[in-house]
């Protein structure tokens, strides 16, 4: 559909009307889903962050953006010349911090934060690695002869905590001005004009030529966070993923000796599977014989001697992944309605909003919004499994972050009171505060925090009530939890304790 055609709907569907409160970025700018939807972009919540990445070999695996992955494969060319030319000595503060070190972009609200859109960032240890391994191990960046690109990724396959929250950092700091000019051309077609402000935005995009980041100045949808105006970016929902990158050291690690039988040279192939081979750990079987142990701890242990050993092993497993990008296309790229539900939370509004606020209190509230979170989960379980896994706490806890939405309580996230956070408190000052936690029926400590967490959270941070879901995705995860209530003498009684289905089951919509 072209603009003119989204322009009409967006006449015909709007009416004029524009709704400054809400979750999602369609409700609070007054536009409708579908209109974002059709341009192409994820209509992010803006309560907090969507548990989703920007994944370059999306990029890459694209057409296109193909200009767009030459960009980014030039600047760390670019990066990588000037490593060398420096033989990998300290560069001056100043060019580091120029070249090297790069904010997170939370305008596009993507990741894990549960408190706004505000996380961690990249940090300076990214920094300082991306400036080493260009200096030693990618010394050949961008003349690759094994793949068919250079690929960023591969820092992640080298070092240590990179994983997919800081390369989609980065990539998004690369790709900064195609997102801006992105969001630009859609807030100027489809949006309100009060909705806009010009904003300053600093390392826009890098001038190769006099080798400096320009600043840049766009048009862009704002909002207010904690007093201050802040802009919101859109992003294609086609480079972004739910799961962990397509080039990842946990699937490098997962694909181990396949990666080996790709390798066409037949002595080198041979030499790599026996030094992966010989640096298996051992272990005694039951005949108390010494064998190989095929584990994955083992397997880890060998594969990182084998790649110290024989580097070009990651440039066959990078081809490896080259030759999927179909594949990665058609199963990679996240489901936009997985990422964040789409809860109707106009209903949820409705049901809240006659509620006198005096007759209230955090712990109805919070009552409230749970019973309306647990018919939305169990009417739609099976949206909850990405690659038929379930989906973890972290993913859970967003999730309901985004059905606390304008209430008369703060849902204060991860409070920490100094024996651990709590994932919730919710309050009204200081004499009226409701603790909430949410545990999967999996969790191996489950018994111990149901018996103990709730009194050692009421002491601590002054709460009346500890509220507890329970999430269960299996027979044997129920069952284990009803053995749990029973040997403590606990009863779900969706006050004090809930307990989400999340077994597959067909939508509430489907059922008759």
């Amino acid at each position: 559909m072209d603009q003119t055609e989204i322009s009409m709907e967006t006449s015909n569907n709007q009416q004029g009307s524009q709704s400054t409160k809400g979750v999602y970025f369609s409700e609070i700018f007054g536009v409708q889903h579908s209109i974002i939807e059709k341009y192409g972009a994820l209509d992010i919540s803006l309560v907090c962050d969507n548990p989703a990445f920007v994944d370059p070999f999306l990029i890459f695996a694209n057409p296109k953006y193909s200009k767009l992955h030459e960009y980014i494969i030039n600047y760390l060319k670019f990066l990588k010349d000037l490593s060398s030319k420096n033989k990998g000595n300290i560069l001056s503060v100043g060019d580091f911090k120029h070249y090297y070190k790069f904010p997170e972009v939370k305008q596009v609200w993507l990741g894990y934060s549960l408190s706004g859109n505000g996380g961690l960032g990249l940090g300076i240890e990214f920094a300082r690695s991306l400036y080493k391994n260009l200096n030693e191990i990618f010394s050949e960046f961008g003349d690759e002869d094994i793949t068919e690109t250079a690929h960023l990724e591969k820092l992640c396959l080298v070092e240590d905590g990179i994983g997919v929250d800081k390369i989609s950092d980065f990539t998004l700091n690369l790709i900064k001005i195609f997102i801006l000019e992105y969001t630009q051309e859609f807030a100027e077609n489809f949006l309100d004009k009060k909705f806009l402000s010009v904003f300053a935005v600093k390392k826009t995009s890098f001038d190769f030529t006099n080798q400096i980041w320009q600043d840049g100045s766009f048009n862009l949808p704002s909002i207010e966070i904690n007093g201050k105006k802040q802009f919101v970016l859109l992003v294609p929902k086609n480079i972004i993923t739910k799961h962990d990158n397509w080039i990842s050291k946990n699937d490098f690690l997962n694909n181990d000796t396949s990666i080996f039988n790709t390798i066409e040279n037949d002595e080198l192939r041979t030499k790599i599977n026996k030094y992966f081979l010989d640096n298996l750990l051992t272990k005694f079987n039951r005949e108390k014989k010494i064998v190989k142990d095929f584990s994955r701890k083992s397997k880890v242990v060998a594969l990182s001697k084998t790649v110290a050993e024989f580097p070009e092993t990651l440039d066959y497993y990078i081809r490896f992944k080259e030759n999927r990008k179909a594949e990665a296309l058609l199963s990679h790229v996240a489901n936009p309605e997985e990422i964040n539900h789409f809860f109707d939370t106009s209903i949820l509004q409705g049901e809240l909003g006659v509620k006198k606020f005096e007759k209230m209190s955090s712990f109805d509230d919070c009552v409230s919004r749970i019973a309306f979170f647990k018919n939305t989960l169990e009417s739609n379980s099976k949206k909850l499994y990405i690659k038929d896994k379930p989906l973890e706490e972290k993913q859970l806890q967003l999730m309901f972050k985004m059905v606390t939405f304008d209430s008369l309580f703060n849902y204060d996230s991860e409070v920490n009171n100094g024996r651990g956070p709590i994932d919730f408190i919710i309050s009204y000052g200081s004499g009226d505060k409701t603790g909430l936690e949410l545990k999967l029926a999996s969790n191996t400590k489950l018994k111990k925090n149901l018996k103990n967490q709730g009194v050692v959270y009421t002491k601590d941070s002054n709460l009346k009530h500890v509220i507890k879901i329970i999430f269960f995705f299996s027979d044997k995860e129920l069952e284990r939890v009803n053995k749990i209530f029973k040997e403590l003498d606990k009863v779900v009684d969706n006050n004090e304790f809930f307990l989400i289905d999340c077994r597959k089951k067909d939508s509430g919509s489907n059922q008759e």
